[in-house]
């Protein structure tokens, strides 16, 4: 397909300039190679305590270089290019997926539709580095694909792989399993979610829902066996490990950090605009409730700022890695933008409205009441307890996202079109800044620092 051709060329070029500027390890690489290449010396025992992440992209890294002859753990080069091949799977699984959900969409939107995916600059950055980032969210997606394709034993071996990327997965293999049960019990699921206007056919779906995976248990049992292995030996894992983070759990602690569900909510609008403001006539709806308010929808609105103040008054936390490590955007976005005045932090407060409205406005246009309810109960699991401002954590709630609301129509394909080009200038500007704008700390002289996600 031209699309992947197009996304192999990119991901070749960027790799090539990457490998030929940065040929050691950098930022986190200084962690995740040399244990890697202790997984490859069949040392499995030895564990650096800074890796805050499970074995599983060391593990594959270990296959490949038994396969390969060593080429994919005796250097640099061949580390990072499992990521490349991830990115390519990654692709390959979401065209299926988007296919899948959205049927009456055209061949042609769906692949052009995959390949922004991909292309997310957050995502397709770390594509270029031995992060765990594309591993993850190409398992993640791959179980989602087979619990599409009613296939559960695989589904459920994909979020178990899924696992040993990254331990906060549980929370998408929960929905995962989820969804299965819904589809095996056959539940009435109102669709779309936006059709619902009050609480009790929610209610009595979930009701429903309930209901029948009890009459059913012996049947959803035998059918999610591996799904309840996963579940059962995370619990396990948790009790022996005494927490979700494997190594430096002085700096991840979990907490209640509210304002990332804000934070996320501005990245997915600033990321899926084009997308997001065209669903169902948004725009002109979002107009209309701003010239015609009505009491019930003033003071929901009231309700909602009101709440929203004090979580970010009560719950707003200022990581020490995001306060010091000046190389990551997200120190710009706190430092310049949302900490430079105490008051700014209350200021987005509107931004943070009228961007979640739009966000929810669109889901439920493309989804049914549980899987909406479904996701946003992940998104609260998996960024509510992070202490820390960290792009990356949003790569696979946006996809997942967008991979609900599904490509426009035919005739309004050139929005995916503006988000590609959007894509590749951001994509190229960040590389650009990583390799030809490195800087040095006073008190590491010898050590180039380099701008990154």
């Amino acid at each position: 397909m031209a699309t992947l051709a197009v996304h192999g060329a990119l991901l070749a070029g960027t790799v090539a300039l990457v490998n030929k500027h940065v040929s050691e390890p950098y930022m986190d690489e200084i962690f995740h190679i040399p244990q890697a290449q202790r997984f490859c010396s069949n040392d499995f025992i030895t564990w650096d305590p800074k890796l805050t992440t499970p074995p599983g992209l060391y593990l594959v890294s270990r296959v490949l270089g038994a396969i390969s002859g060593g080429y994919f753990c005796n250097n640099v080069e061949g580390l990072r290019a499992i990521n490349i091949a991830f990115s390519m799977g990654l692709y390959l699984v979401l065209h299926q997926l988007i296919s899948i959900i959205h049927p009456n969409a055209t061949p042609g939107s769906q692949r052009l539709y995959a390949l922004a995916l991909v292309w997310l600059p957050v995502l397709n950055f770390f594509n270029f580095l031995y992060y765990t980032d594309a591993g993850s969210a190409f398992f993640v997606f791959l179980s989602y694909l087979f619990v599409k394709q009613k296939r559960y034993t695989s589904a459920g071996l994909s979020g178990l792989c899924s696992l040993t990327f990254r331990q906060t997965n549980i929370v998408w293999v929960g929905v995962f399993m989820a969804l299965a049960v819904i589809d095996i019990v056959d539940t009435a699921d109102p669709s779309p979610a936006s059709s619902i206007r009050s609480i009790g056919p929610v209610v009595d779906a979930v009701k429903d829902l309930i209901i029948g995976a009890c009459k059913q248990l012996p049947n959803i049992a035998r059918r999610l066996a591996v799904f309840l292995v996963c579940v059962v030996g995370f619990g396990v894992f948790l009790v022996w490990n005494k927490g979700i983070v494997l190594g430096d759990k002085a700096n991840h602690t979990a907490g209640f950090h509210f304002p990332q569900l804000f934070y996320f909510s501005i990245f997915l609008s600033f990321f899926g605009a084009p997308w997001i403001l065209t669903v169902a006539k948004a725009l002109p709806t979002f107009w209309r409730c701003l010239r015609r308010p009505t009491l019930r929808s003033c003071l929901l609105t009231i309700s909602v700022s009101c709440l929203m103040f004090y979580l970010i008054y009560r719950f707003t936390y200022e990581h020490p890695f995001l306060l010091s490590d000046n190389r990551h955007y997200a120190f710009y976005v706190w430092r310049k933008i949302l900490n430079r005045y105490p008051i700014m932090r209350y200021l987005a407060l509107p931004a943070y409205i009228i961007s979640g409205w739009f966000n929810i406005y669109a889901l439920a246009c493309h989804t049914s009441v549980l899987l909406f309810l479904g996701y946003f109960a992940a998104i609260f699991a998996t960024l509510v307890p992070s202490p820390l401002l960290e792009f990356r954590y949003f790569i696979v709630p946006f996809l997942f996202y967008c991979v609900q609301i599904g490509p426009p129509k035919a005739d309004k394909q050139w929005l995916t079109w503006i988000v590609l080009v959007i894509y590749a200038v951001i994509h190229v500007a960040t590389i650009y800044m990583f390799l030809y704008r490195p800087f040095v700390w006073s008190h590491e002289p010898d050590q180039m620092q380099r701008f990154m996600w």
